[in-house]
């Protein structure tokens, strides 16, 4: 009986080829599929584009004073938890 086959040589070298074939194609997709990502979006170029700046004049209450001192640095988080809860029960 003559049976014709592939040698194992070619069987592997064809199925390298295969594998590079379905591996370029997975990674182009998911390329583009980033980049389309990317796109919709929006880039920001500075980390502070959403700052909210608040002058000295815009404090009108107490809660926001004792804010600003506790951002400031000014007093620990301990004391401002303790001075927000007594503003907060007195109201």
């Amino acid at each position: 009986m003559n049976k014709k086959a592939l040698s194992p040589l070619l069987a592997t070298v064809l199925l390298l080829v295969f594998a590079l074939v379905i591996g370029t194609a997975t990674m182009g997709w998911g390329k583009n599929f980033i980049e389309k990502k990317s796109l919709e979006q929006p880039k920001t170029t500075e980390p502070f584009d959403s700052a909210i700046i608040v002058s000295i004049r815009m404090i009108d209450t107490p809660l926001k004073e004792l804010q600003i001192k506790y951002i400031t640095d000014q007093i620990t988080e301990e004391e401002y938890l303790e001075k927000e809860k007594q503003l907060l029960t007195r109201d």
